[in-house]
């Protein structure tokens, strides 16, 4: 939903059942199971009751369901992902200054990559224009805490600052959306990766510092990341 698109408000009265369903882990990138009872307890209402908010939303185009072994699964759609982004848009609007998701983690190892995806002309010089720095050539993986994993995947819903992939003629390289950050303190950015093998509590931060050495940092060591969105 662009800003110059017209608005349906009528659709907007489903922004509450979006924002629960975001907070049972659902998203826009995959199925997700959903326990009725549970969300029904959590709410005090009756799993009768959710199941027909989910067939509302349905109907709405605004999630896709499966059943899987008895499973529910969910998914939102573009048409959700964007409601989501207006409603952000027109808070931050209101308020005028930036939100900030607040993840906490802990420092881990990761496979090494970093340093060579960092270091490609064709990620370095979006990096520069898109970010306003060259990134240290590697990246900090961060373990988030469970609690803050729900956090993490709001990213996925917000459109962020968008590094194209490339290819270089031998191999294709995806997309990258980032968000501005500040890590205990320091200026960087987080990387929402399109093709990455890292589960939703993985996180990947760059900044200009080689930020293990800026902050003193070693495995275990816990790390506050605020994102700007």
């Amino acid at each position: 939903m662009p800003n110059n698109a017209p608005v349906n408000y009528k659709l907007l009265r489903r922004i509450p059942y979006l924002i629960i369903l975001i907070r049972y882990g659902v998203n826009e990138n995959e199925l997700k199971p959903i326990n009725l009872s549970k969300i029904a307890n959590d709410l005090g209402t009756t799993p009768q009751n959710i199941f027909k908010m989910i067939n509302r939303l349905v109907k709405d185009e605004l999630i896709m369901k499966n059943t899987t072994n008895g499973q529910l699964l969910v998914k939102f759609t573009p048409k959700a992902s964007e409601i989501l982004r207006f409603v952000i848009d027109t808070i931050r609007h209101y308020l005028d200054e930036k939100l900030t998701i607040r993840l906490v983690g802990r420092v881990t190892s990761g496979l090494g990559e970093g340093s060579f995806y960092m270091s490609l002309e064709g990620y370095v010089k979006q990096f520069i224009e898109k970010l306003g720095f060259k990134p240290y050539p590697g990246t900090l993986n961060v373990a988030l805490k469970p609690e803050y994993i729900k956090y993490r995947l709001y990213l996925d819903l917000l459109p962020g600052i968008y590094i194209q992939g490339f290819s270089n003629g031998s191999r294709t390289y995806g997309g990258v959306k980032c968000f501005r950050a500040t890590i205990n303190g320091l200026p960087g950015a987080v990387l929402v990766i399109e093709r990455t093998h890292h589960s939703p509590n993985i996180i990947e931060v760059i900044s200009q510092y080689k930020l293990r050495d800026a902050l003193n940092l070693k495995d275990g060591d816990e790390v506050e990341i605020l994102v700007s969105v």
